[in-house]
């Protein structure tokens, strides 16, 4: 049995406003090699096929494009994400129909009712596979649980999920002669985060390592940092085949082939892409920057500039000292404008309060004709009331008390 792994396109992403079609191409060319030499029986893309859930027309086209590619060497099932829509993959199905070389999974669905697939693979052999698209956590299965058997804890209600359909998987299996597959789109509790996750797609999402069936290869997709699940070499990430943000910028990106002989454990092997054009971060003054444009040429850059005073048309100065790097953003780091480090006054002497500054202030700045005196007494009295968070009330002040009335919590 060979199965190749993928997962997370996120199609249509862009990076500071540069889309990242170009790298999408490219790294898919190197899957489609990839495939092509190793032949798998089957290809899995665990999730996240677009960045967003209602893809623009072009990517959905591009997506559909290398997914029919991927198809004529091998058949490909394709799980819904996070980011995919379970509805738009509904229709996908609908129009491909149920014996399509590409198959679209929108949710998970009973032993019953399809839950468990079976592929033909070399040699005679067959590849059960079954699938877990994302689960929201307000989402109900009702195939796997009366509603009051429900669980408020996510990880109970996925466990049980993966409990029903592993026990399907082995139901009449033949050790000899099939693979067991299990395909999910889930955080699972001991994976390693990428600093470009989303806290708000894996808090309260944890599921439990302990509940992933036991089967020859477990195929998981969500997490962009490709890895192995600690003390399973058998269930892995794939990632994200190019670095998405700066997040993912030492990611070594990848896909996974597998092969095994029943019953053989199967032998899984990250192989690295590309990743397309490279991200870099650059530092330097202008001359310095200068001296790295061969270095930077073909990436997409985020820059920073360090210079002595405030620079005009600094961005422009940079990306013709970096003609062949794309330059995503410049950031100045002035010294004449850095603020300076606030010094101890070790002397002795007692440093002023914030209402004596303040006072020191209205002295200098303060309009002739307004009653300076009279403001910061007020302020003092004010201060106070917000330091004791005790309600404070301006009354008979004029046009200096606009409002009418202020207190410590407006502060």
């Amino acid at each position: 049995m060979r199965l190749l792994h993928a997962s997370d396109w996120h199609l249509g992403r862009t990076t500071y406003n540069e889309p990242r079609r170009p790298d999408h191409e490219k790294v898919h060319a190197e899957t489609v090699a990839i495939a092509r030499e190793f032949r798998p029986d089957l290809i899995v893309h665990t999730g996240d096929l677009f960045d967003a859930t209602a893809p623009a027309f072009d990517d959905m086209r591009l997506g559909i494009e290398m997914l029919d590619e991927l198809a004529e060497i091998a058949p490909v099932v394709v799980l819904a994400g996070n980011h995919d829509s379970p509805k738009l993959f509904r229709v996908f199905s609908m129009l491909r129909g149920p014996e399509a070389r590409v198959r679209f999974i929108d949710r998970a669905r009973a032993p019953g009712n399809g839950g468990i697939l079976t592929f033909p693979a070399r040699d005679g052999q067959a590849i059960r596979l079954a699938a877990i698209p994302f689960v929201r956590s307000t989402n109900f299965l009702e195939e796997f649980a009366a509603p009051e058997d429900w669980s408020s804890v996510y990880a109970d209600n996925v466990g049980r999920v993966e409990d029903v359909l592993g026990q399907a998987l082995r139901a009449g299996y033949d050790p000899a002669r099939e693979a067991l597959v299990f395909a999910a789109h889930l955080f699972v509790v001991g994976a390693v985060l990428g600093k470009s996750e989303r806290k708000v797609h894996v808090d309260d999402y944890g599921t439990r390592a302990e509940a992933i069936p036991a089967v020859t290869y477990a195929a998981f997709g969500h997490i962009h940092q490709p890895q192995a699940l600690p003390g399973r070499s058998w269930a892995r990430y794939a990632g994200s085949p190019i670095p998405l943000d700066f997040g993912e910028l030492d990611d070594r990106k990848s896909v996974v082939l597998v092969e095994a002989r029943p019953p053989q454990p199967a032998r899984v092997d990250p192989v690295p892409l590309s990743g397309g054009r490279p991200l870099r971060r650059l530092t330097g003054t202008l001359d310095e920057l200068e001296r790295q444009a061969d270095a930077a040429a073909g990436a997409l850059a985020l820059v920073t500039v360090t210079t002595r005073n405030p620079t005009l048309g600094l961005a422009e100065q940079v990306q013709q000292r970096l003609p062949r790097t794309i330059v995503l953003d410049v950031a100045e780091r002035c010294a004449s404008a850095s603020v300076a480090a606030v010094e101890v006054d070790v002397s002795g002497e007692r440093e002023p309060s914030l209402g004596e500054l303040f006072h020191e202030y209205v002295a200098e700045s303060g309009a002739a004709e307004a009653d300076n005196e009279r403001i910061a007494a007020y302020f003092g009295k004010l201060l106070s009331a917000a330091e004791n968070d005790a309600p404070f009330v301006v009354t008979g002040f004029g046009d200096v008390a606009s409002a009418g009335a202020l207190t410590s919590g407006a502060a």
